[in-house]
């Protein structure tokens, strides 16, 4: 007798996130052994730093250099980098803040990639789409150094909503 649909979705939908959860427990473990993170979150530090570079080029930030090779600094692991030549205060929040739209390339990849495979039982693809998802939402968060950047030209603009918010109230 086949499962309802609701039951079935159900299921799906509970494993792939206990698979996520699992992955994301996996890369926090690791966190003490800075080249172990930087290896089991390469596909995650690619897509951060590819998505500050991109949203540079198309704010006109200018990049200047890319890098994915960690590195240390000071007592610090970076695990990758990307520069600037033209930074100011109009695109510096959205270049700085750029990683947060792997929250959305993370719901895409559950809702397209996790959840079909898990559907029609191909294990295999199901588990590294679950690794490449939990890469997505680990990797999503701006470094300190993305916060820094981005700092006076975020409150810039939310001293403009703000402003646009009070004259339309």
């Amino acid at each position: 007798m086949p499962l309802p649909k609701n039951l079935s979705m159900a299921t799906e939908t509970l494993a792939s996130s206990v698979l996520i959860m699992t992955w994301l427990l996996v890369m926090r473990s690791v966190r003490y052994s800075k080249w172990q993170l930087a290896m089991i979150s390469l596909p995650g530090t690619v897509t951060h730093e590819l998505l500050h570079c991109l949203m540079g080029l198309l704010l006109f930030a200018k990049p200047r250099s890319f890098s994915i090779f960690p590195k240390r600094q000071d007592d610090t692991l970076v695990l990758g980098s990307v520069s600037f030549s033209n930074l100011n205060i109009w695109n510096a929040a959205p270049v700085a803040f750029a990683p947060f739209l792997m929250l959305g390339i993370g719901w895409l990849l559950f809702e397209h990639w996790m959840l079909p495979n898990f559907q029609i039982g191909n294990y295999l693809i199901w588990v590294a789409s679950g690794y490449i998802t939990a890469c997505s939402l680990f990797s999503c968060i701006p470094s300190p150094t993305d916060f820094e950047v981005g700092a006076w030209s975020g409150l810039m603009y939310g001293c403009i909503g703000l402003g646009i918010w009070y004259f339309w109230q």
